[in-house]
């Protein structure tokens, strides 16, 4: 009879992870390389894995024909990241950068009340008490006997979605802190709307054309560094300038990279003190503009005068 434990083996992947595959419409071979490439990465204690050869993707459920296909249709919408020379593979966590069309059935308001409700299900279990006797059904708490009806007073922290504990005030709060979690998990997901309408990639190319896959490396590689909201700042600015080519783009990023801007707070204040630094800039005195030197008629003409 089969007994798995955790003793034995688990995989150690975030909620939010599996809450996104869930939510993006991939395809059966796609969802069994995700899986796939997360057994051998996180299932053993790493961040990637080495496969190397393709005809051992097999494995997954896919002739060797459609697994190289596949690959490179997960690494161009930033799934998958994949070093050919080395043949080592990861799961890019970043899953805002990922351009796989939503599942059109999906409703974040649905499933998370699905989570609301089977984390309102959770109990207290039964205590063993250590000896060779049947499991004790009542609680026990230091030397005193505690009621098997169980209150609020009893749950000190009541677990919350983004892994954080809550603590309830009174006895009739669990209601209030389930209305908390939802009010919390609206504004997130809008949040979660907005950062998806400010996806890099898709700006860059709705504004300047199909990025190409080595050009998109490096674009992953600036938002990794920079973050998002400073890389489409970047690509405004460049808009702003005229410079539409993605070296232009990158003369902006190594800029703000170099003065060590992190925030768009940061770089709106820069931007702006280079502004009024060139509008106040003196200009040299052989550069003014001299009056011009009336002439002898006129000047005779005020004498006369």
């Amino acid at each position: 009879m089969a007994s798995p434990q955790v003793e034995k083996g688990f995989i150690r992947i975030a909620n939010e992870l599996w809450n996104e595959i869930l939510r993006r419409n991939f395809s059966k071979r796609q969802l069994n390389l995700i899986l796939f490439l997360w057994r051998l990465s996180y299932g053993t204690g790493q961040k990637d894995c080495k496969i190397e050869k393709f005809n051992q993707l097999e494995l997954a459920g896919m002739y060797k024909q459609d697994v190289k296909k596949e690959l490179e249709h997960l690494r161009e919408c930033a799934v998958l990241n994949w070093d050919e020379k080395t043949m080592v593979f990861s799961i890019n966590k970043n899953y805002k950068m990922w351009q796989i069309t939503p599942n059109k059935n999906w409703d974040s308001e649905k499933f998370d009340s699905l989570i609301h409700l089977n984390l309102s299900r959770k109990k207290v279990s039964e205590t063993p008490t250590g000896r060779k006797q049947e499991v004790s059904k009542t609680l026990t708490y230091k030397s005193g006997r505690v009621s098997k009806l169980l209150t609020m007073r009893l749950v000190k922290y009541l677990p919350a979605p983004n892994g954080k504990s809550i603590v309830p005030r009174s006895s009739s709060s669990l209601k209030t802190v389930l209305k908390t979690l939802k009010i919390k998990d609206i504004k997130r997901e809008e949040e979660d709307t907005h950062a998806h309408k400010e996806n890099p990639f898709v700006i860059y190319e709705q504004n300047f054309g199909i990025l190409k896959p080595i050009l998109r490396d490096s674009l992953i590689a600036w938002c990794e560094d920079l973050g998002d909201d400073i890389v489409i700042a970047g690509m405004k600015l460049a808009a702003q300038k005229g410079g539409y080519s993605f070296s232009y783009m990158e003369a902006i990023w190594k800029e703000w990279a170099n003065q060590k801007l992190e925030t768009l707070d940061q770089v709106r204040a820069y931007e702006l003190e280079k502004r009024n630094r060139k509008n106040n800039k003196v200009t040299p005195i052989n550069q003014r503009i001299k009056p011009k030197k009336e002439s002898s008629y006129l000047l005779d003409k005020y004498r006369e005068v």
